[in-house]
């Protein structure tokens, strides 16, 4: 059984989302399926309920800011209130500086950073007065440190991993946890076309039991695979000019 009685999960009609919402609707979870893509989510709600679980679908655009909030507030009442709030959904747009137009860069900005945190406010909102719950998101081991031709994806998740570890500081004593997902590659809809090396890629299932685990537990920051981690990781100590001697090797995404 998960810990969970009533989840929210963003981006929930594909890839790791959908994989995360089967997983905790196996456990007894009650998931609220949100996503744009209504026919996908009506299609994994009905495979859910099918093998004894419970879901809803809410079909939701996360650029839109007031409807995140409002989408949350509505679910957290007719749930009887949500305790896990999990900011899935997430774009990425891999492009060379030189051919960067702002119309690659805003989408992604909006989705992953406004959308994301909106979709954690929202949740924060209602937990507090609870005094309990748990707010998480899916960031990118893309936080680390900046990679070739991925200004915008590797901005907006390093600002969604620093919005999370000041919720972390500034909620430690109200019961409210905040756990940071970083995953590498993972095998989905998103990353099919790629058409650069994609290190330690690994099955969207596993990847998924991963993240429920750092969920239940509370893990403060959870990044896997642990080689993509720990090379991320060494990355983000290095000194600048280290760094930029190093990254004229790596390989460009796109």
């Amino acid at each position: 059984m998960t810990s969970f009685a009533n989840a929210f999960v963003t981006g929930a009609s594909s890839g790791i989302g959908a994989a995360i919402a089967r997983k905790l609707a196996g456990a007894g979870t009650r998931v609220v399926l949100a996503a744009r893509r209504a026919d996908r989510l009506a299609e994994l709600a009905g495979e859910i309920r099918a093998a004894g679980g419970r879901a809803d679908a809410c079909e939701l655009d996360v650029a839109d800011v007031e409807a995140v909030r409002a989408a949350v507030a509505r679910w957290d009442a007719e749930t009887g209130g949500l305790d896990l709030l999990l900011a899935n959904a997430g774009v990425g747009e891999a492009r060379h500086a030189t051919d960067l137009a702002w119309e690659h860069v805003e989408p992604v900005l909006r989705v992953n950073v406004l959308g994301a945190i909106a979709t954690l406010h929202a949740g924060m909102e209602a937990m507090l007065p609870r005094g309990g719950g748990t707010l998480g998101a899916i960031s990118s081991v893309a936080a680390y440190r900046g990679l070739p031709t991925s200004g915008a994806y590797a901005a907006s998740k390093a600002g969604l991993s620093t919005f999370l570890e000041t919720l972390r500081l500034d909620l430690r004593a109200t019961g409210v946890r905040v756990v940071d997902i970083r995953p590498g590659f993972v095998r989905t809809e998103m990353t099919a076309g790629a058409k650069f090396p994609m290190p330690f890629l690994m099955d969207v299932e596993p990847a998924a039991a991963r993240c429920v685990r750092a969920l239940e537990r509370g893990t403060a920051v959870c990044a896997f695979p642990w080689p993509m981690a720990l090379s991320m990781s060494l990355a983000e100590a290095m000194p600048d000019w280290v760094w930029r001697a190093l990254a004229r090797w790596l390989p460009a995404r796109g």
